[in-house]
């Protein structure tokens, strides 16, 4: 049998509680815009179930262990093609072993799923230090706010958020996923995940322009060209994350010397 979901974490395990109760065992899941399989019925789709999925996170809690509750959401956030199936395969062998599951680390199914939650730790690893903000001024907010941009291939902005939470403690700033069209809003004390989209870019402030153009000086007066190892580069920062990195952009219009 195949079944879709809504594409939440949610929504997977008010699923995966439905399964576990009926004694289901499904052949796929699939989240919205799954490439469809070669059956020819689609997916029978299931909505989410709030109270569904707190009581399943409750037994996992109770019976596997918080550690096993960390990995089934790491691993969902990776967001690779047929977790879900994996995830579900990880809690079937749970329920036997109970607070041994994470022991058996031979077993496919725990393989699967600790290699997933890796996946997303390291992303959110990377992105603590490679995201960049810019403080951008917006007409309803004189005092403006730090935008950064990113695309990761896991779906990292709620994990990010709490260490920029702390980071930038008091501050007003906004975390764009470019692929995926969601952002994490933060007063300063407070911050709330959602859907963006924007037409283009905020638009930086001129002292950010300013800074911008500082680091970017720096950045290529500290560089030795006799040392220049683009294969080297590559290997510790893929080309894939320096789309949104300040210093290896084109020089801005405005220039350190131009400073008052």
């Amino acid at each position: 049998m195949h079944y879709g979901y809504d594409g939440s974490y949610a929504g997977l395990l008010s699923l995966l509680y439905q399964l576990f109760r009926n004694r289901r065992q499904p052949d796929s899941i699939q989240p919205p815009g799954a490439a469809q399989n070669s059956s020819l019925f689609p997916p029978e789709q299931h909505s989410c179930e709030p109270r569904q999925a707190d009581a399943l996170l409750m037994q996992v809690r109770r019976h596997l262990g918080a550690a096993v509750e960390c990995q089934l959401r790491h691993a969902f956030l990776s967001r690779r093609p047929g977790i879900e199936l994996q995830l579900y395969h990880y809690l079937a062998l749970g329920w036997r072993l109970r607070r041994r599951l994470d022991d058996q680390l031979t077993h496919p199914a725990v393989q699967s799923v600790h290699q997933a939650a890796r996946f997303t730790h390291h992303e959110v690893h990377r992105f603590k230090g490679l995201l960049r903000f810019a403080h951008c001024q917006l007409a309803d907010n004189p005092v403006g706010l730090y935008y950064g941009r990113c695309r990761p291939d896991a779906d990292i902005i709620a994990l990010l958020a709490p260490h920029f939470r702390r980071r930038l403690a008091g501050q007003q700033w906004l975390i764009e996923d470019v692929g995926r069209q969601t952002a994490v809003l933060c007063d300063g004390q407070h911050w709330a995940l959602g859907q963006l989209s924007l037409q283009q870019p905020a638009a930086a402030s001129d002292e950010e322009l300013q800074w911008q153009a500082l680091w970017r000086t720096f950045h290529h007066h500290s560089a030795i060209p006799e040392r220049r190892n683009p294969r080297l580069q590559r290997q510790f920062l893929p080309l894939k994350y320096r789309e949104f990195l300040c210093e290896l952009q084109p020089p801005a219009t405005v220039e350190p010397e131009s400073w008052s």
